[in-house]
């Protein structure tokens, strides 16, 4: 884009959450309504369609039937479910939605969303896009509608937006589909920051949103929360950021203006099991903080190291020490099988998994291999797959001194007879859908702990 001067052309856009999966709850397509919110900023007339809220395929026809749009924006959430033990793809519903737009109507469409980021060349090949935006796409997506509108098409057929820079466009635009999350489960996302500085190994995170972390204003943060709360009916929120509690502290003015707000509404995020102390935790709490998810994804100080996630195993026990005093319900996410494992650090982990007392559970096995990661390069080494290998069908980084089995195996003997034990993970979601059917709100393993203390 550098070099090309602005237009203002007006065009006519719809942008599709193309995402129809409710596993394990259904997940507001936040990334699709900034998208949205940035091309009505930027003088366009637009659409923000949502296929699992707005009814999937049938409604997508019914809808653009008599419509025409000069661009149609398809943002792409997962590539699949990550989950060796439920290794579901979910490209082909992709497929099937693009092939839809282009029977119903003439249209330039671009790919976008974290999934696109992270393989943007074979998603262009699969699915013979015109245009693709890989990251953030609040700048690329008015500009390139503007510069179509004006008969202006690029020839460039990839964008990449620059993660240096500055804060995103302040506010998403809040589609009427908005009521659908609200009725399954109550909650609504927020993000409060944007990029990831750590570097784990399987993480697509620092490719999707960058390395350097770009903040938002509390006070806008606030604003957001209050207007999700009486506009949209959110009665729970998720902060979507990969790790709320940053290094530099920005989580705790976050949660300051939430207290300033007298904000009321409950909250949960993703937290690093270390830099938290018991006055920060105190401080979350007293903001609405209702649940915690760790990403402790190892089990032991080998295994940790193995996937660089830069602390020991004692940092987990101690955060989750001063999480468990202040009474907040806590889950831990952990992988087994990833580098390093072996059948000692297997049985070590289990044990350490059983000091995690008063939480719940999640494990997985295996981990999903995917470009431009470190557990790719792992994979190679090992000779798991090859340098060019098409990674759009699920394959799973297993450590080639244990077979999964003999893992799947312990990992079952252990969880037996604990309800606060999860494995496989894909059987809960059916009694979160349940609960959520019944008018359960969040993210509802945290209940799991209230039947526990009864």
């Amino acid at each position: 884009m550098e070099g090309v001067s602005p237009s203002t052309d007006s065009a006519s856009c719809l942008v599709i959450s193309a995402n129809q999966v409710v596993t394990p709850y259904p997940v507001y397509p936040l990334g699709s309504a900034y998208v949205a919110g940035a091309l009505q900023r930027g003088g366009h007339r637009v659409h923000h369609f949502d296929m699992l809220a707005d009814g999937g395929l049938p409604a997508l026809i019914e809808f653009l039937e008599g419509r025409t749009f000069d661009l149609v924006g398809v943002s792409i959430r997962n590539l699949d479910s990550v989950d060796s033990a439920d290794p579901q793809g979910y490209l082909s519903d992709i497929v099937t939605t693009i092939e839809c737009v282009r029977t119903q109507i003439s249209t330039t469409i671009v790919l976008g969303g974290p999934a696109f980021s992270i393989m943007p060349d074979q998603l262009m090949d699969l699915l013979q896009a015109d245009f693709g935006i890989v990251g953030e796409g609040e700048e690329i997506m008015p500009w390139l509608a503007s510069e179509i509108a004006a008969g202006r098409k690029p020839e460039q057929k990839i964008f990449t937006a620059n993660s240096t820079t500055g804060v995103w466009c302040s506010s998403p635009l809040t589609a009427s589909s908005a009521k659908y999350y609200t009725d399954h489960g109550g909650m609504l996302n927020v993000q409060t920051k944007r990029g990831c500085p750590h570097r784990c190994s399987y993480c697509s995170y620092p490719t999707i949103e960058g390395t350097r972390l770009r903040y938002r204003d509390p006070l806008e943060i606030v604003d957001e929360v209050k207007r999700l709360q009486s506009d949209s009916g959110a009665k729970y929120l998720f902060f979507t950021d990969s790790v709320f509690n940053d290094s530099d502290g920005h989580f705790r003015e976050v949660a300051n203006a939430l207290i300033q707000s007298r904000n009321s509404m409950p909250w949960s995020a993703y937290f690093r099991p270390d830099n938290i102390t018991t006055s920060d935790l105190k401080l979350l709490k007293k903001s609405g903080l209702a649940a915690m998810e760790l990403g402790t994804d190892a089990a032991t100080d080998e295994t940790l190291e193995g996937i660089n996630k830069r602390f020991r195993f004692a940092d987990v026990l101690e955060s989750h020490e001063k999480i468990i005093e202040q009474q907040i319900p806590c889950a831990h996410f952990i992988m087994l099988g990833g580098p390093n494992e072996n059948e000692h650090t297997v049985a070590r982990g289990l044990k350490n998994i059983e000091k995690l007392s008063n939480s719940v559970v999640f494990a997985f096995i295996g981990i999903r291999i995917l470009p431009g990661t470190g557990i790719f390069n792992k994979a190679v080494d090992d000779g798991i797959i090859d340098p060019d290998q098409s990674l759009l069908e699920p394959i799973f980084y297993y450590s080639p001194q244990i077979s999964r089995e003999e893992i799947e195996n312990r990992v079952s003997e252990s969880f037996s007879n604990r309800i606060d034990r999860i494995y496989p993970c894909h059987e809960f979601e059916a009694r979160i859908a349940m609960l959520h059917k019944l008018g359960q709100v969040g993210p509802l393993w945290d209940l799991i702990l209230q039947k526990r203390r009864r």
